[in-house]
Parts: structure tokens; C-alpha cells; sequence
């Protein structure tokens, strides 16, 4: 299990962060009380995200073994997905550079997708927005153990709710098949703002991949959500984030 580490509160969502020197200062919730207990037997693999169940005792992979070909550098993330992707997921996006830098063992390079203008429809300002960010490490096995590490964050949270001043509500971890070697996913609803996003991370070979997807309809011609937003399900932000990531593994392989 992987220690110095980071879990911060962005946009309504989870966040588990490591290279938190390269990262503007967030609120931080308060450290987790103990330790969660990992089964040593390997996840049930579940349906898809379209007709999965919680799960709520997700567990990484005993082995250390891929089929994936290791990666020897990191993409350029932002010419992973089609625009053909990124324009109906995001209207209004533009792919920006991320400022993630390598360190704790890993290449890192991000890339986020980011709306400019109003996608107005019934009187909302339909928001969203997308990050998309690639973690290659020297083995399968320094990968599995940072990809260990960031669903601990979403065991920790499933299911649960933060009062204030975090006021965020989580919904109930997830696995998702055929996707990498192994990878879970998480939706988070903040409760004053009303902002809602989808957390996928998932392991390929040497490689973690970490995605977020934002979505909320901000009544009016506003930019910032408030109490009048309303956060996008959690059905439609999860299947966002599945097809971004199933995008994702297409551009890592060409």
C-alpha cells in the first residue's frame, strides 16, 4: 500500500492525490480511521457500468501479472480521445494541457477538457468538463500498488456522506469489466453547490489512467454553480466516464 498521500474534495468530487506539489490548495477531509482489510482473492468481475451492482468490498488483484504490453513513455493525453468524443460529452470544451509532473516512481502527464461559453438549453447552462490523466510506472506492480492506493479512497468514501464544511454525498463504488487489467468507479454529488462528477481509475499494464467527469446545469447564464444547479445523474455521468476511459485505452494502443 502506498503512504504519503493526499484525499481532497474538488467540484463535488473525490479526489486521491500523491503529487500534491504540483496541485492549488484544496480542502482536505480528515484522515481515514484504520485500515481497510483487502481480500487476497481476485474481484467477480462485474457487467458494465450500463447494468452493474454496487460493490462494495472491491479489492485489488492478488496477482502481479498483465497482458498488456508495458508502456515505455507517456502520450500526449490530450490527442487520446476524438473530438467527435469531447465535443458531445463536453460541448463548448477545449483540450488544455495538464500541469502534472513525473515523480513517486512514475512519467505523469494529464489533460483537461474544459467548457468556454454557455451551452444554454431550457434556461440551464448545461456544464461539463473532463480530465483524463496517465501514470506510467517501471512495472505492472508498482502500478497495481498506486492503483490500490486511489481505490482505498473510494472504499473509504462508497456510500457515505461528508457534512459540512465538505457537504459532499458519495454513491456506492463500482467495478467495471473488459476495462484494463481491473478498475472501479465512484459518483459524488456536492450537496450546497450541486455539482456532480464520476471517478473512474483503472489499471493497463505499467499504467494507471485516471478520469474525471463534471457535469451540472446551472440555472441561468452562470458559470458557477450554486444552490439553483442541478448535478447530472449518476447514470449519465458513469457512462460519460466509461466510454472516455474505453477512448482512452484505444488511443494508448493506436
Amino acid at each position: 500500500m502506498a503512504a504519503a498521500a493526499t484525499v481532497a474534495v474538488l467540484g463535488g468530487g473525490l479526489i486521491a492525490v500523491r503529487n500534491v506539489g504540483t496541485q492549488p490548495p484544496v480542502a482536505l477531509p480528515p484522515e481515514p480511521v484504520g485500515k481497510v482489510d483487502v481480500p487476497a482473492a481476485t474481484p467477480t468481475a462485474a457487467p458494465t457500468l450500463a447494468s452493474t451492482e454496487p460493490t462494495a468490498q472491491a479489492s485489488p488483484s492478488s496477482t502481479v501479472t498483465s497482458t498488456f504490453p508495458p508502456l515505455q513513455d507517456v502520450p500526449e493525453v490530450c490527442d487520446l480521445l476524438p473530438e467527435s468524443l469531447t465535443s458531445r460529452l463536453a460541448p463548448l470544451s477545449v483540450s488544455e494541457p495538464g500541469v502534472s509532473k513525473d515523480g513517486y516512481g512514475a512519467k505523469r502527464k494529464d489533460c483537461g477538457w474544459n467548457q468556454k461559453g454557455y451551452n444554454m438549453k431550457g434556461g440551464y447552462n448545461e456544464s461539463r468538463s473532463i480530465n483524463v490523466k496517465v501514470n506510467v510506472f517501471p512495472d505492472h506492480e508498482s502500478a497495481l500498488d498506486d492503483a490500490d492506493f486511489m481505490w482505498d479512497s473510494m472504499r473509504d468514501q462508497s456510500g457515505q456522506t461528508e457534512a459540512a464544511p465538505l457537504s459532499t454525498k458519495y454513491g456506492e463504488i463500482k467495478q467495471i469489466s473488459d476495462l484494463g487489467d481491473e478498475a472501479y468507479a465512484i459518483y459524488s454529488q456536492h450537496t450546497v453547490r450541486r455539482t456532480a462528477m464520476a471517478w473512474i481509475l483503472l489499471i493497463r499494464g505499467n499504467a494507471t489512467i485516471d478520469i474525471h467527469f463534471h457535469g451540472t446545469d446551472n440555472k441561468g447564464r452562470e458559470i458557477l454553480s450554486d444552490k439553483n444547479s442541478r448535478p447530472v445523474s449518476e447514470e449519465k455521468l458513469l457512462q460519460g466516464a466509461e466510454e472516455i476511459a474505453r477512448e482512452t485505452l484505444k488511443g494508448l494502443t493506436g
